[in-house]
């Protein structure tokens, strides 16, 4: 099985003398006041469980999942259905669309995909985006572990695109105050990305499956989710 990253969130799970549950999270450091913060926090309030959130390398939580450390990943996409030691729980939480990024001066260097054959593209480590793109042997990708260093590497000439969720990327930008110089692409890809709450059959969470399905569920049907994410971002734009 392989995982697809938006901006990842891993749950440890352990209890405590008086049967209370802890939830413990992580998140990139960047993202310590983020988005899947908030989702994931929404999700321990319907299960009716504290939660502790830490900063860590997305790889090390993807090794911490398959191991049973961790207990809950926000943010992976499916790919098939071959099932392993990773639950995905329907339906998806989240459909979100990758974006090209550009310096200001250079966007008629990314009119179309051809053009990438010619570019240094910034990409998250051991992310997977939209089929097309991750089928492609002979692009030349830079990887880095957060979307910090990509706005950087772009800003110095080091890359010359990268992609990221726009949602996440253009408030970034605007808190780097560079959004005079670094721009959406003219070309940018129309496949949707379907996000999922995960758990690990070989955490202590699994045998509470149900909880966890009840609270996305519960959230999705509420439109919580886009609810947080709208209130999210207005509150960055504010």
């Amino acid at each position: 099985m392989r995982f697809f990253l938006h901006l990842v969130i891993l749950v440890f799970v352990s209890s405590s003398p008086n049967a209370q549950e802890l939830i413990r999270s992580s998140v990139s450091k960047e993202f310590m006041n983020g988005l899947q913060v908030k989702y994931l926090k929404n999700i321990a309030k319907h299960m009716n469980m504290e939660i502790e959130i830490l900063p860590m390398p997305f790889a090390r939580r993807i090794k911490e999942l398959r191991q049973g450390n961790l207990d809950l990943l926000v943010g992976l996409q499916r790919e098939d259905d071959e099932q392993d030691e990773v639950v995905y729980i329907a339906p998806s939480y989240e459909t979100l669309r990758h974006t090209f990024f550009v310096r200001k001066p250079d966007i008629d260097q990314l009119v179309n995909f051809n053009d990438l054959r010619t570019l240094r593209i910034g990409v998250t480590r051991n992310a997977k985006y939209f089929e097309r793109l991750n089928r492609e042997t002979e692009l030349i990708m830079v990887p880095v572990s957060t979307l910090a260093q990509k706005v950087a590497l772009l800003q110095k000439g080091r890359i010359d695109t990268f992609i990221h969720f726009q949602e996440s990327a253009l408030p970034l930008i605007r808190d780097m105050g560079l959004q005079d110089e670094i721009v959406l692409a003219q070309y940018q890809p129309i496949e949707v990305n379907n996000y999922y709450v995960t758990i690990s059959q070989n955490s202590p969470l699994f045998k509470q499956k149900h909880l966890v399905e009840t609270a996305v569920r519960e959230a999705i049907a509420n439109g919580e989710f886009a609810t947080i994410r709208r209130e999210h971002y207005l509150s960055l734009a504010d």
